[in-house]
């Protein structure tokens, strides 16, 4: 006869975790896998969107000091009318390309372009954003 206990009358230790248990962390392993995954694999995206955020700050800055010299008559600076000579006057990530009045960052299917509106005698180039 079974009692659960021991030849010595001490209980049997229980070794181990019983069938239902692991079928129930299995089970909660996949529900917290199936919430948490997409949110993992849209931080790609976040992330080309804030280097994308960086680089147009980077751009407003280079195009303000730009216009400033150009103010004052340094004889280095010319007045930006283009997305090369956007990118000549500032350091961007790499994968950044100029284009008539446009630079621009393909990633996947995702595009992220900065248009410029040439700078005048009164004022700065203006970049519009487009992602």
């Amino acid at each position: 006869m079974n009692t659960g206990f021991m030849n010595n009358g001490s209980p049997r230790r229980q070794e181990g975790f019983t069938l239902l248990e692991l079928i129930m962390v299995i089970v909660i392993l996949g529900i917290l896998s199936a919430v948490a995954a997409p949110r993992f694999t849209n931080l790609s995206g976040d992330a080309e969107k804030a280097v994308a955020n960086g680089v147009l700050g980077a751009a407003q800055s280079a195009a303000a000091m730009n216009f400033a010299a150009v103010r004052v008559g340094s004889s280095t600076a010319t007045k930006i009318t283009t997305g090369d000579q956007l990118l000549s006057i500032m350091e961007v990530p790499a994968g950044w390309s100029a284009s008539g009045k446009t630079i621009v960052h393909q990633v996947g299917s995702e595009t992220f372009t900065i248009t410029i509106t040439p700078e005048t005698d009164t004022q700065k180039a203006i970049l519009t954003p487009s992602w």
